[in-house]
């Protein structure tokens, strides 16, 4: 086996160790974080609202600063642990959607010659 080959299982060893991500990484709630909403400080709802999830996005939370990859297409809700704080809107709801690269521009047309007289 070459020194190619084996660099190259190593590294595949590593990034399934670790679980390497080439997706977004995301904060719930962005600078509020993780936090019940009762202040008016954050809307989860509305956090989400503005972003497109994909398979391979990491989503963490201040709090407990606990990574999660999305692994599966869906809808995947996410709630606090603590007594209430659910009811009370420490809930996220997020939708995972297949990821399609954006679309290439196309070439642009070639000028049109001009013919001399």
């Amino acid at each position: 086996m070459g020194l190619a080959t084996r660099n190259l299982q190593a590294f595949l060893m590593m990034a399934a160790l670790f679980q390497v991500s080439l997706g977004a990484v995301y904060m719930v709630g962005d600078s509020a974080g993780w936090m019940l909403p009762i202040l008016g400080i954050v809307d989860y709802n509305k956090w989400t609202s503005n972003k497109t999830f994909h398979v391979g996005d990491i989503i963490t939370t201040t709090a407990g600063s606990t990574p999660i990859t999305l692994k599966t297409l869906g809808h995947w809700y996410f709630i606090c642990g603590v007594a209430g704080h659910c009811q009370m809107g420490m809930k996220v709801d997020i939708k995972v959607t297949p990821f399609s690269p954006p679309p290439t521009a196309s070439p642009a047309p070639a000028p049109a010659s001009i013919s001399g007289a």
